[in-house]
């Protein structure tokens, strides 16, 4: 519904619910107004905002409202691969010598349905280089909150190219544990250049 169609809508219930006596009926007209009132701002705001557009090795990249965009930041670095945003955390390790970092890659998915996937990667403990994954829906750019958040299964297919390209930036390969599908094996022996 379009917005012109939605203050239309709104008028014609507000009409109504002046031409009402009952209770019963100015309740329930009452909550629709306030829903509809609702998605118009909603609407509205999204019609209204202005994403900020950046260079990201060459390619011009809408920037999501909710996604931590800081090309000065040297802690993280950006790529655009295949209509998604990718943000790489330079790994760090603790003082313990252990490490974690997130890495998000904000995908494109429909018209009204953009997914952002945060992929957590731990090591360097006891319980050996692991991963997580957790996805954030939005429908818009816009839009600062997902309207739905998810943790997902690490053996996941629908999101399996983005967090293989993701661990594969950073050195690391899938173990082959059919029990355990978030643990992961060094890609290289040199673990000590990729922990910078």
């Amino acid at each position: 519904m379009q917005l012109f169609e939605m203050k239309n809508e709104y008028e014609q219930a507000k009409m109504d619910y002046g031409n009402v006596n009952s209770k019963t009926a100015k309740k329930g007209i009452g909550e629709e107004m306030y829903k509809l009132k609702h998605k118009m701002d909603e609407e509205e705001r999204r019609l209204n905002s202005k994403l900020k557009t950046a260079d990201i090795n060459g390619v011009f990249y809408e920037i999501p409202k909710s996604f931590n965009y800081a090309p000065d930041n040297e802690r993280y670095t950006y790529e655009v691969k295949d209509d998604c945003l990718y943000q790489f955390e330079k790994m760090r390790n603790d003082p313990d010598g252990s490490f974690h970092s997130y890495h998000y890659v904000w995908i494109p998915q429909a018209e009204n349905k953009y997914a952002e996937l945060c992929i957590r990667v731990l090591g360097g403990d006891s319980y050996g280089e692991r991963y997580y994954l957790r996805v954030h829906y939005y429908k818009h750019p816009s839009d600062m909150s997902p309207y739905l958040t998810k943790d997902i299964r690490t053996d996941n297919n629908n999101y399996k190219s983005h967090y293989d390209h993701v661990l594969g930036k950073l050195g690391f390969k899938h173990k082959k544990d059919r029990n355990q599908t978030n643990y992961l094996d060094w890609a290289t022996k040199e673990e000590e250049c990729v922990n910078v």
